[in-house]
């Protein structure tokens, strides 16, 4: 079986411990990808699974720490096993900090080390692809330092600084644990979303576009979340929602807001346990979306000229009525039923330089990011809002939340003036960068999809596309990829946007909404 698809399972070996010679020498590289390798990466990751459900911690293993002479290491921050063969630290910022740090092969004791605050890393994969992760965040940077000198023969006591530098490992989850990052979106509940969702919105389709890619300049991915019952991706977040709602004894009515997708989203899975939802929209929203959310049994309430105003007038009616309101961005069910998106992109390919990803309330972008800095550090997270629906990239890049007046934006499903404070600190420490695009370059995207693929998308759902288009210098020659994230157009969008060509599209991809 080649190493591309073979599983990693293999039986646990013991972990060396300080004394031992074999911690002290330098390992050789790894000359080519065989049964070897495979066997190897399966063995570290069976140990470093074992460590750390006997011990309670542990994120990568090196492969000397095993006994094996090889410039190997496995990684596992959640999302599953990640092979380092022949890592190299490329580059190192000048900047450096103070770390308690653990180690398998020193289990009695922790010891404070001084690393490179971030650190760039070129390795082979567990395919033999050359792959390089730039400027990893500060937690990756300071564990692979460590991981990569035990390749070197080096271990944490060596690095040991100022007094008191080694101190019991009772006193670990003291030291080291308030130095990793926190999160409120979990991994754990990502993995139990792809049990507890509608299967029929799971594995949707992905594939590299050859003519996108040409248009680019660079491989484009897309992960198709149209061709369900709703026409978009919102499904996933919203039936896990009521899953957990309703196991956890919930039965009341349920009161959102929605620019339409959202709202369908929440009506169609709360049929399945017969609990009401009233849905609160602009007077401006999308016809075709309202008319969709009716005959999915939501009540619509129509109010206001914006998605934020009937926000709020959704939440005061929703706390008059003793209902429950559903925020989409602040329930961080939602978002992590998002993230099995990113999931099944990884479990693909996970060899990525970068994911692009429309931004409008975060609940999409933070639950795939989460999963993303997991499963592939090195992969670039970046948010795509409208530049007439500034507010959330505003509100990153200040650090602090910036609310406008209005939007002005073909992409109403990005269409946010109000950032929700929950989604902000959830983007932090995992999207590396927000950029915008206009209303032009998003239109060109979507007629681009339309004529590689006769896809009939939402201008959300092209807006990751659109960036790519917008800079495409920056991304030349890298593999990137996109989430097309609706086709609910009324007809008379299709015939502005795409004229004569949208009928003559195959019906089963330029489509509206299923009955």
């Amino acid at each position: 079986m080649p190493p591309s698809t073979a599983p990693l399972y293999a039986a646990p070996w013991p972990v060396l411990e300080n004394g031992d010679a074999r911690l002290r020498r330098r390992c050789a590289p790894v000359a080519t990808a065989d049964a070897g390798l495979e066997r190897d990466i399966a063995v570290l990751a069976a140990t470093l699974g074992e460590f750390r459900d006997r011990h309670g911690y542990g994120r990568a293993i090196a492969a000397p720490q095993v006994g094996l002479d090889r410039r190997l290491v496995v990684m596992d921050l959640g999302a599953g096993p990640i092979a380092l063969v022949n890592p190299e630290i490329t580059w190192r910022s000048a900047e450096t900090d103070e770390y308690w740090d653990d180690c398998f092969s020193l289990p009695d004791c922790v010891v404070r080390v001084r690393r490179h605050r971030h650190i760039s890393v070129a390795f082979r994969d567990a395919q033999f692809r050359r792959r390089a992760w730039e400027r990893l965040p500060a937690d990756v940077s300071e564990l692979l330092q460590h991981e990569i000198d035990h390749l070197d023969g080096c271990l944490m006591t060596d690095r040991a600084v100022g007094e008191a530098a080694i101190q019991p490992i009772a006193r670990r989850a003291h030291l080291v644990g308030p130095q990793r990052p926190a999160h409120r979106l979990q991994l754990s509940r990502i993995r139990a979303a792809a049990a507890a969702i509608d299967p029929v919105f799971l594995q949707s389709r992905q594939y590299m576009s050859a003519p996108l890619s040409a248009v680019a300049g660079a491989t484009v991915t897309l992960k198709d979340e149209t061709d369900n019952p709703i026409g978009c991706f919102k499904g996933r977040g919203a039936t896990y929602f009521l899953a957990e709602y309703h196991a956890r004894g919930g039965r009341g009515p349920l009161v959102c807001a929605s620019a339409g997708n959202f709202g369908q989203a929440l009506a169609y899975a709360a049929r399945r346990y017969g609990i009401a939802v009233i849905v609160y929209a602009a007077t401006t929203a999308n016809a075709k979306k309202v008319e969709r959310m009716r005959a999915l049994g939501a009540e619509v309430r129509l109010a206001s000229s914006d998605f934020d105003a009937a926000k709020a007038i959704a939440r005061h009616a929703a706390a008059a009525a003793g209902a429950l309101m559903v925020e989409d961005g602040r329930e961080a069910a939602i978002s992590e039923g998002a993230g099995t998106i990113a999931s099944e992109l990884f479990a693909d390919d996970p060899a990525l330089d970068a994911v692009l990803v429309p931004l409008g309330n975060g609940a999409l972008l933070n639950g795939m990011a989460r999963w993303i800095k997991a499963a592939s550090p090195g992969t670039r997270v970046i948010g795509v809002c409208s530049q007439g629906a500034s507010a959330m990239a505003d509100s990153w890049r200040g650090g602090r939340l910036v609310a406008h007046a209005g939007v002005d934006t073909i992409a109403d499903g990005i269409a946010v003036r109000q950032p929700i404070p929950e989604a902000l600190a959830d983007m932090h420490g995992l999207v590396d960068e927000v950029v915008l695009v206009d209303d032009a370059t998003t239109l060109r995207a979507m007629r681009e999809l339309h004529a590689a693929h006769g896809l009939c998308v939402e201008p959300s759902a092209a807006v990751g596309l659109a960036a790519v288009l917008a800079a495409r210098a920056s991304f030349a020659g890298r593999h990137v990829a996109t989430v097309l994230t609706g086709a609910n157009l009324t007809p008379s969008q299709r015939e502005t946007w795409f004229g004569d060509a949208a009928p003559a599209a195959p019906a089963s991809t330029c489509k509206e909404t299923a009955p």
